[in-house]
């Protein structure tokens, strides 16, 4: 009976070091997620509430500054429902009802089909100055932009509205958590992440890197002076979006193909922390480019110039 037990023993000491390895691996993800959605409410909030701001409040109005401060409420809303995941990954637990928990689970992939549609909307916006100059001196104007932009949110809302009805509060071990159950049926939750991916990611690409293709290639046959500036900027901020949300429909699409893959599920969650960094790395690069654009002298003025609702196309058609 000795030997038994002795053989027994290397596997018993394996199965205990894997589990310990289980442990330590989910604690290091779930402090990593804590890490940032700690910065991206703070930074998120601050940074995007300056840029709504600076280019909504305090500046002249513009096409321009109102895709931004779109792109940027978007991401404020964004930020501010993550404080209440920052609460749920520190406490272990939810604890806010079930209401907020829909509304969290709603804006998390409304402030994404926002924030692509938003970013296709002003790629399209980019080639039209570029390639129809006439036809956008006359219709550009701020109420216009203000009219898709409104259009753009609906649209994403309604694209978001499965998540506010499927997303529930539900019993976890010993703790309740807010998301979608994994046992909600993999037909449906395999529709929400193809939509998700099609429409969330793939499309607007699509229609973002042909708008950026032909706007490039408009400017350097006419060779526009102060065209350029603004292409450079969308592609920054549509660079960025890829980057932090690429990988992450990437590892989502993988864990629906093999969902009990450890290391896809260490990758999912890293790639949503990423994912949502997204939301305060924007107003870093809004920041950066408004310098090279003047904005710290238009701030000092800013008091001099009233915001209006019109055609300020006049002067500067594509600023």
């Amino acid at each position: 009976m000795a030997p038994n037990i002795s053989l027994l023993q290397p596997q018993i000491n394996s199965s205990f070091e894997n589990d310990q390895t289980t442990v330590d691996i989910y604690d290091f993800i779930v402090n990593i997620e804590i890490l940032f959605c700690f910065i991206t409410v703070i930074l998120g909030t601050v940074g995007n509430a300056l840029v709504i701001w600076v280019a909504g409040i305090s500046l002249r109005a513009k096409v321009t500054y109102v895709w931004l401060v779109n792109l940027a409420t978007a991401d404020l809303i964004f930020c501010l429902t993550r404080a209440f995941s920052l609460a749920q990954k520190y406490q272990g637990k939810w604890s806010f009802g079930v209401f907020l928990c829909k509304f969290n689970g709603f804006f998390k992939y409304a402030n994404m089909f926002c924030s692509v549609f938003l970013l296709a909307v002003i790629s399209l916006d980019r080639a039209l100055c570029v390639l129809q100059p006439v036809f956008i001196k006359q219709h550009r104007t701020v109420c216009a932009a203000r009219l898709v932009s409104v259009v753009v949110w609906v649209v994403a809302s309604v694209m978001s509205a499965p998540y506010f009805i499927h997303w529930q509060v539900y019993p976890d071990k010993k703790n309740h958590r807010c998301g979608l159950k994994e046992d909600n049926g993999n037909a449906a939750k395999m529709a929400l992440i193809v939509i998700r991916l099609l429409c969330g990611f793939f499309l607007p690409f699509v229609v973002i890197l042909l708008c950026s293709v032909l706007a490039g290639v408009g400017i350097r046959r006419t060779q526009l002076r102060g065209k350029s500036r603004p292409l450079r900027m969308l592609v920054t901020l549509v660079a960025a979006f890829f980057l932090c949300w690429a990988p992450y429909h990437c590892f989502r699409l993988a864990k629906v193909i093999d969902s009990k893959n450890r290391p896809i599920k260490v990758g999912l969650a890293l790639t949503k922390s990423l994912a949502y960094f997204n939301s305060c790395v924007n107003p870093v690069l809004y920041f950066c480019m408004g310098i090279k654009q003047g904005w710290l002298r238009r701030i000092r003025n800013a008091a001099y110039h009233p915001a209006v609702c019109g055609n300020t196309t006049t002067n500067s058609t594509c600023l």
